[in-house]
């Protein structure tokens, strides 16, 4: 409790803060799971820009890590408690409002940068963390379970995942040869791939996903996330549930 009271007391030093120092703030609600995998679309600022996280699924260690990989949000905070959220009545993100003396002068909904798509189709090779190669081919021909997972978990945004790594690896006790692990590369490079490898002892072959091609062929926006396929390719299953074992023998 007296920490909480510690944080709530700065954070409105802080806003008080900038209320003296500049007569017109402009307040940009984002959430940074979002950011980082569609940008925000900043029109131009029209007063001191403040960019606020709201307070849902985020701690410190998280914002740092945002700030490090976006050094353009580096005066991000915390909206403790929500208040401003509540103050100016936002209901979703990214959203701004402009206020001048206390005044709202400007409240709209921001828009997500959209994700650039063509027609060319990415085919860098790929290998597992074992150094297997890897096509698509042969993805098709020697797996049946894909399990799309995100090497950050246990972390707020990601709800239920070990639960479900674990689920996985008791699947794979069947036939481990028959499932492939694919890793999200956002925010994350190759090692820590690795250290979900051997954080969940993972018994099977896993990949990291590093140009997010099997990401978007099987267009997962869930993690984590199961897509099973028949001998052609063809998908039979896909979602949040764990897949029966009888797949593993298709």
């Amino acid at each position: 409790m007296y920490i909480q009271l510690l944080k709530t007391v700065a954070f409105m030093l802080f806003i008080a803060g900038n209320k003296i120092h500049a007569q017109v703030q402009e307040y940009v609600f984002i959430n940074i799971w979002d950011e980082y995998s569609q940008t925000t679309h900043l029109p131009k600022a029209q007063g001191e820009r403040i960019y606020v996280q709201p307070d849902i699924n985020i701690d410190q260690a998280s914002l740092a890590q945002f700030k490090r990989a976006y050094p353009a949000f580096e005066n991000l905070i915390i909206d403790i408690d929500n208040q401003l959220m509540f103050q100016y009545q936002i209901r979703q993100t990214p959203s701004r409002v402009i206020v001048k003396d206390g005044h709202v002068l400007l409240k709209e909904t921001l828009l997500s940068t959209p994700h650039v798509t063509t027609n060319a189709v990415t085919t860098e090779k790929m290998t597992t963390l074992s150094g297997k190669p890897l096509s698509q081919g042969q993805i098709q021909q020697d797996y049946r379970v894909l399990f799309f997972s995100d090497s950050l978990c246990p972390f707020q945004h990601i709800p239920d995942c070990q639960h479900r790594i674990r689920q996985n690896n008791e699947l794979a006790n069947h036939k481990p040869e028959r499932i492939l692990t694919i890793i999200k590369p956002f925010y994350v490079d190759e090692q820590s791939a690795h250290n979900y490898k051997k954080r969940f002892d993972i018994n099977h072959h896993v990949v990291f996903d590093a140009h997010n091609q099997l990401f978007t062929q099987f267009e997962i926006t869930d993690l984590p996330y199961w897509v099973v396929q028949d001998g052609n390719g063809r998908v039979i299953y896909r979602g949040a549930q764990v897949p029966q074992k009888h797949y593993l023998s298709l």
